[in-house]
Protein backbone atom coordinates (compact mmCIF):
# COMPACT_ATOMS: atom_id res chain seq x y z
CA UNK A 1 0.00 0.00 0.00
CA UNK A 2 2.93 2.35 0.63
CA UNK A 3 3.92 2.26 -3.05
CA UNK A 4 0.45 3.28 -4.26
CA UNK A 5 0.30 6.09 -1.68
CA UNK A 6 3.69 7.45 -2.79
CA UNK A 7 2.78 7.13 -6.48
CA UNK A 8 -0.41 9.14 -5.98
CA UNK A 9 1.32 11.72 -3.77
CA UNK A 10 4.09 12.22 -6.33
CA UNK A 11 1.51 12.76 -9.07
CA UNK A 12 -0.21 15.39 -6.90
CA UNK A 13 3.09 17.19 -6.24
CA UNK A 14 4.00 17.17 -9.94
CA UNK A 15 0.64 18.62 -10.97
CA UNK A 16 0.25 21.40 -8.40
CA UNK A 17 0.80 24.88 -9.75
CA UNK A 18 0.53 28.11 -7.80
CA UNK A 19 -0.04 28.79 -4.13
CA UNK A 20 -3.58 27.50 -3.74
CA UNK A 21 -6.33 25.87 -5.71
CA UNK A 22 -7.75 22.51 -6.60
CA UNK A 23 -6.41 19.49 -8.41
CA UNK A 24 -7.81 16.54 -10.28
CA UNK A 25 -5.20 14.00 -11.29
CA UNK A 26 -5.26 10.65 -12.99
CA UNK A 27 -2.52 8.13 -12.36
CA UNK A 28 -2.23 4.53 -13.49
CA UNK A 29 -1.26 2.03 -10.81
CA UNK A 30 -1.14 -1.71 -11.54
CA UNK A 31 -3.42 -1.45 -14.62
CA UNK A 32 -5.92 0.59 -12.58
CA UNK A 33 -6.73 4.21 -13.32
CA UNK A 34 -6.87 6.17 -10.06
CA UNK A 35 -8.59 9.58 -10.07
CA UNK A 36 -7.88 11.87 -7.12
CA UNK A 37 -9.62 15.21 -6.49
CA UNK A 38 -8.69 17.68 -3.81
CA UNK A 39 -7.35 21.09 -2.88
CA UNK A 40 -4.10 22.62 -1.69
CA UNK A 41 -2.67 25.74 -0.07
CA UNK A 42 0.98 26.79 0.08
CA UNK A 43 2.30 29.86 1.89
CA UNK A 44 5.78 31.28 2.33
CA UNK A 45 8.06 34.17 1.51
CA UNK A 46 11.00 35.09 -0.68
CA UNK A 47 14.24 35.39 1.29
CA UNK A 48 15.61 38.60 -0.15
CA UNK A 49 17.09 40.72 2.64
CA UNK A 50 19.75 43.18 1.51
CA UNK A 51 22.87 41.55 2.95
CA UNK A 52 22.16 37.82 3.09
CA UNK A 53 19.21 37.34 0.78
CA UNK A 54 19.38 34.53 -1.72
CA UNK A 55 16.04 35.15 -3.38
CA UNK A 56 15.03 31.60 -2.47
CA UNK A 57 11.43 30.69 -1.72
CA UNK A 58 10.91 29.61 1.90
CA UNK A 59 7.76 27.56 2.43
CA UNK A 60 6.12 28.19 5.80
CA UNK A 61 2.80 26.35 5.41
CA UNK A 62 1.51 23.53 3.22
CA UNK A 63 -1.90 21.88 3.27
CA UNK A 64 -3.12 19.17 0.90
CA UNK A 65 -6.67 17.88 1.24
CA UNK A 66 -8.00 14.92 -0.74
CA UNK A 67 -11.73 15.06 -1.34
CA UNK A 68 -12.18 11.81 -3.27
CA UNK A 69 -10.28 8.82 -4.63
CA UNK A 70 -11.87 6.67 -7.33
CA UNK A 71 -10.41 3.77 -9.30
CA UNK A 72 -11.38 2.15 -12.59
CA UNK A 73 -10.27 -1.07 -14.24
CA UNK A 74 -9.32 -1.47 -17.92
CA UNK A 75 -12.99 -1.73 -18.90
CA UNK A 76 -13.99 1.45 -17.08
CA UNK A 77 -15.71 -0.33 -14.22
CA UNK A 78 -15.30 1.29 -10.82
CA UNK A 79 -13.19 -0.81 -8.47
CA UNK A 80 -12.09 -0.46 -4.88
CA UNK A 81 -8.70 1.13 -4.38
CA UNK A 82 -6.78 0.38 -1.22
CA UNK A 83 -4.91 3.50 -0.21
CA UNK A 84 -4.64 5.84 2.74
CA UNK A 85 -5.70 9.42 1.81
CA UNK A 86 -4.26 10.84 5.04
CA UNK A 87 -0.87 9.28 4.34
CA UNK A 88 -0.99 10.58 0.75
CA UNK A 89 -1.77 14.10 2.00
CA UNK A 90 1.12 14.05 4.50
CA UNK A 91 3.59 12.67 1.96
CA UNK A 92 2.61 15.35 -0.59
CA UNK A 93 2.84 18.08 2.06
CA UNK A 94 6.33 16.95 3.06
CA UNK A 95 7.47 16.95 -0.57
CA UNK A 96 6.01 20.42 -1.20
CA UNK A 97 7.58 21.84 1.97
CA UNK A 98 11.07 20.62 1.06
Amino acid sequence: MKAINETIANAIVENIEGNNGTFSIEVEVNNTLVVVDGSFEIDGYSEDDYFNGTGAWVTTYVSVCIDSVEAYDEDGNEVEVICNPTEIERYAENELAA
